[in-house]
């Protein structure tokens, strides 16, 4: 008797859903199913053996940047050098770079914003969250928006003209103006 009133009532129910009445069922489930997902926080508890790969590629990150450093400025000073051994009156020329930092990565945020009102207060909250992708190798990085190249913030130049007022206050002049640097942060020195 119990199961006879179920299925009348089942039927009369199947009897009155068409499609639509179906398809938005269905799309509520999917919903809800998504909603109770358990959320990835992103904090990984790995093995010992996972963290120790992860501190490894870590400072494996870290000696490329620091090389990369090294080559751009090692860059920088070989272009100088063989600007100005060009320019008339300098001569030979060796220079010598000095950089503030190194390179800096800025990471893309993901920005959260949340509002509450109470009766004569409004708070508005916003949170970031870092924006990961995928790299080669499958692993999650932080997606990195822009890259900062070092800054240069002093130079020796030592050339063989600079006895030379004028050839001195030239040298001065240029590397001011490539790479932005103040008077006091620019030494040129006469070459033996």
């Amino acid at each position: 008797m119990w199961n006879n009133k179920w299925q009348d009532g089942i039927k009369r129910l199947m009897e009155k859903v068409n499609k639509e009445t179906m398809l938005i069922l269905f799309l509520g489930g999917i919903l809800i199913f998504v909603i109770l997902l358990p959320a990835d926080s992103g904090k990984k508890s790995g093995s010992r053996e996972e963290q120790t790969v992860a501190e490894q590629n870590t400072t494996v990150a870290s000696d490329t940047v620091e090389g990369y450093v090294d080559a751009y400025k090692e860059a920088l000073e070989k272009e100088l050098e063989e600007f100005l051994s060009g320019v008339a009156g300098v001569g030979e020329v060796k220079v010598m770079i000095y950089m503030e930092r190194s390179t800096e990565y800025i990471v893309e945020k993901d920005n959260a914003t949340t509002g509450s009102e109470d009766n004569d207060r409004r708070e508005t909250t916003k949170e970031e969250d870092t924006v990961y992708t995928t790299n080669a190798a499958g692993e999650q990085v932080p997606f990195i928006a822009q890259t900062v190249r070092p800054r240069v913030d002093g130079v020796a130049v030592a050339a063989q003209g600079a006895g030379q007022e004028m050839v001195r206050l030239q040298i001065v002049r240029l590397v001011m103006a490539l790479f932005g640097v103040e008077a006091n942060k620019v030494e040129v020195m006469k070459m033996q």
